[in-house]
C-alpha cells in the first residue's frame, strides 16, 4: 500500500515506457515481416531480317502478345511448376491447394504500358518461425528469398512456356508439310511418268500439240469463268444492301421552315385582359366573390387561360424542301452497281459459253490426247501446290531454328532479394501501447479511489 500511496505521474512515464517497449518488441518478433521483389520483362520489338521472307508482305513477324503472357503467367500451371521447382508445399507447410491460393495471394502481376509487363511478390516471414500466429511459418533470411525466386521463376517459367509451346506448334507444322511434301512429290513423280508413257507410245503427241493448248485455254476460261462469278456475286449482294438504303431514304427532305405567332394566342389575350378588367369593375362595385356576376367573369377568365396553356406559342408558316441529296447518292449507287452486275453476268455468260465451245472441242478429240491433256493439268497443279508447300516448310524450318536460339521477350530488371523490411508496424504498437498504459494509469493515478484509499 505504501508503494500505492508514493505512486506519481514519474512511475506511471515509466511504466508506460517499459509497456510500450514490451508491446513493441512482441509486434516485432511475433508478428511477420514482408519482403517485397519485383522483376519486369519488355517485349521483344527487334525486328527480323527475314520476316519478309517467312510472312506475307504487310503482316509483321511479332511474338507473343502482352495478353498472352499476361493470362499465361497468372495461370495455374505456372504457378504448380513454380511450387513444385520451390517446394513451397514443405516450405509453407501447406497442402498443395493452399499453396496455389497462398503464391496467388503473394502474385502481383500487371502491365507495364503497351509492351511491359510487371511481377511482384510479397513475402511474409518471423523471427520465431515456430511461433507464428498469422501467415506461414517461414524465417525472415528464408522469406527474403524466396520472394527474389518467385519473382525470378516467373521470368523463367515464363520463357519455358513459351518455348515448349511455340516450338510443339512448329514442329507440328513442319512435320505435317513434311508429310505433304512426300505425298505431292509421289503424286507427281506418277503424272511424269504417265506422260512419258503416253509420249513414248504416241510419238506424233507432244507438248505443243493441238490438245496441249486446248487445255491451257480450258484451265484459262475455268479460272476467268470463276472470277467473274465471284464479282458477279459481289456485285448482287452490294446491289441489295444499296437497294435497302434506297428504299429507306426520303426522295425530298425540309430545307426550311419558317415560324411565326399565334394568332390565336394574341386573340386570347385580348379577351383575358378585357375580362380581367371587367372584374376588378364589378369588385369596385363592392360585390362580393360570391355575386353571380362575379362568378361568371371568373368562370370565363379560367376558361380563356386554360385555352392559352393548351395553345402552342409559334406555328410554322411556310414549309420549304428540296431534293434530298442521300436519296441522289443512293440512286446513282444502284445504278452503278446494276451496269456492274450486268457486265459481270455478261462476262459470265460468254466465258461460259466459251468454256462449253472448249470442252466440246476437247470432248471430240481422241482419247489418247483427253489424257494426255488431264495428266498434264494434273501435273502442272502438283507442281503449284508443291512448290506453295516448299515455300512453308522452309517457313516452318526456320521459326523452328529461331525459336531454338531466340528469345521471345527481354529481361528488364531480375529480383534480387529485399534488404529492408517491410512491417510489421513496431513503431505504432509500441505509441499505441504508451498512449494506452498513460492513459489508463492517469485515470487511476487521478481517483485514487480505484487503490483502496
Amino acid at each position: 500500500m505504501r508503494f500505492i500511496e508514493r505512486y506519481n505521474w514519474f512511475h506511471v512515464l515509466i511504466i508506460s515506457v517499459l509497456g510500450a517497449g514490451l508491446i513493441a518488441a512482441a509486434v516485432h518478433f511475433l508478428l511477420p515481416g514482408k519482403f517485397i521483389a519485383r522483376s519486369s520483362l519488355l517485349l521483344n520489338d527487334r525486328a527480323d531480317i527475314l520476316a519478309g521472307v517467312t510472312t506475307p508482305a504487310g503482316t509483321p513477324d511479332t511474338g507473343p502478345s502482352l495478353e498472352r503472357m499476361q493470362a499465361i503467367l497468372a495461370s495455374r500451371t505456372i504457378r504448380e511448376r513454380i511450387i513444385e521447382k520451390l517446394s513451397l508445399t514443405d516450405t509453407l507447410d501447406v497442402d498443395r491447394g493452399d499453396a496455389l491460393k497462398a503464391l496467388t495471394d503473394m502474385s502481383l502481376i500487371k502491365a507495364i504500358g503497351q509492351d511491359g509487363i510487371s511481377i511482384q511478390v510479397t513475402t511474409g516471414g518471423y523471427f520465431a518461425p515456430a511461433l507464428h500466429i498469422f501467415g506461414y511459418p517461414v524465417s525472415i533470411d528464408r522469406a527474403r528469398e524466396l520472394s527474389a525466386d518467385i519473382a525470378n521463376l516467373y521470368v523463367s517459367e515464363l520463357n519455358a512456356y513459351l518455348r515448349e509451346t511455340d516450338l510443339a506448334a512448329t514442329q507440328d507444322s513442319r512435320e505435317f508439310l513434311e508429310k505433304r511434301q512426300v505425298e505431292l512429290t509421289g503424286q507427281l513423280a506418277g503424272a511424269r511418268d504417265k506422260l512419258e508413257n503416253l509420249r513414248a507410245q504416241y510419238e506424233l503427241l507432244d507438248p505443243d500439240s493441238q490438245a496441249s493448248r486446248l487445255g491451257d485455254r480450258i484451265r484459262t476460261l475455268e479460272q476467268s469463268h470463276a472470277e467473274a462469278a465471284a464479282e458477279a456475286d459481289a456485285a448482287r449482294g452490294s446491289l441489295g444492301v444499296a437497294e435497302q438504303q434506297l428504299s429507306a431514304t426520303e426522295a425530298r427532305r425540309i430545307a426550311s421552315e419558317v415560324e411565326t405567332r399565334n394568332p390565336l394566342i394574341t386573340n386570347l389575350q385580348e379577351k383575358l385582359v378585357q375580362l380581367q378588367t371587367d372584374l376588378a369593375s364589378e369588385l369596385a362595385k363592392g360585390k362580393t366573390p360570391e355575386h353571380r356576376d362575379v362568378a361568371q367573369i371568373q368562370a370565363a377568365i379560367d376558361n380563356v387561360q386554360a385555352d392559352l396553356c393548351s395553345l402552342e406559342e409559334t406555328v410554322v408558316s411556310q414549309i420549304g424542301d428540296q431534293p434530298n441529296p442521300l436519296h441522289d447518292q443512293a440512286v446513282q449507287s444502284v445504278v452503278q452497281l446494276r451496269v456492274q452486275l450486268a457486265g459481270a453476268q455478261a462476262r459470265r455468260g460468254e466465258i461460259s459459253s466459251l468454256l462449253s465451245a472448249a470442252r466440246g472441242r476437247m470432248a471430240e478429240m481422241p482419247a489418247v490426247a483427253r489424257d494426255y491433256v488431264e495428266i498434264d493439268q494434273r501435273q502442272q497443279q502438283l507442281t503449284e501446290r508443291l512448290a506453295a508447300v516448299e515455300k512453308a516448310l522452309w517457313a516452318a524450318q526456320y521459326e523452328e531454328a529461331r525459336l531454338g536460339i531466340g528469345e521471345p521477350f527481354t529481361v528488364l530488371d531480375a529480383a534480387t532479394p529485399p534488404f529492408e523490411r517491410n512491417g510489421p508496424p513496431t513503431l505504432i504498437a509500441g505509441l499505441i501501447g504508451f498512449g494506452a498504459l498513460l492513459l489508463i494509469q492517469g485515470l487511476l493515478l487521478i481517483d485514487r479511489r480505484w487503490f483502496g484509499g
